[in-house]
């Protein structure tokens, strides 16, 4: 957690998601599916986003997987599913490529690269670690409004980012 996966995928769908009439960013699945209704809300949600649709109502998960491939089939969606923690929500949200039409895109951020086996994505992107230098950047501009800390604060922001982690959110 806190190494950007979400602020990348935001990125990228701010990039492309214009050339989509289709569209959903689904964002902190893993809290939300810790609520009673959390998968259907989130099924809900996709199908609002996408279709704009109001009126109809998803009683469970299983109702929610026929009605969401139903409406999107023959669309090209782009659907951001963020921070997916199990195999059931990737299924409740995207049960299979038949689901959507041709061109759409699916991101997937996970801490579990398990969720990504198999043949259910084309492509994994692993996030790359910032190295002490990039860190201590991220944390000047941030805490000074400069590239690189003043001389005096050198030693205490290389601290900063060994407490840290080096992990973006914290820096």
């Amino acid at each position: 957690g806190g190494v950007g996966k979400t602020t990348i995928a935001k990125a990228i769908y701010n990039q492309i998601g214009r050339s989509f009439n289709y569209r959903s960013f689904l964002a902190n699945i893993r809290e939300i599916c810790e609520q009673n209704v959390g998968q259907v809300s989130l099924q809900q949600q996709l199908l609002f986003d996408t279709c704009k649709e109001t009126k109809t109502k998803i009683q469970n998960i299983e109702a929610g997987k026929i009605i969401l491939k139903d409406r999107l089939q023959n669309k090209r969606v782009l659907v951001v599913l963020d921070d997916v923690s199990t195999l059931d929500q990737l299924h409740a949200l995207c049960g299979s490529r038949q689901w959507f039409g041709s061109g759409s895109k699916i991101i997937i951020t996970t801490r579990d690269m398990q969720i990504l086996k198999g043949d259910r994505v084309d492509q994994i992107y692993r996030m790359k670690e910032m190295d002490k230098s990039e860190s201590v950047e991220l944390f000047s501009w941030n805490a000074f409004k400069q590239a690189k800390p003043r001389k005096e604060l050198a030693e205490f922001s290389l601290e900063v980012v060994e407490y840290s982690g080096g992990l973006p959110l914290a820096l």
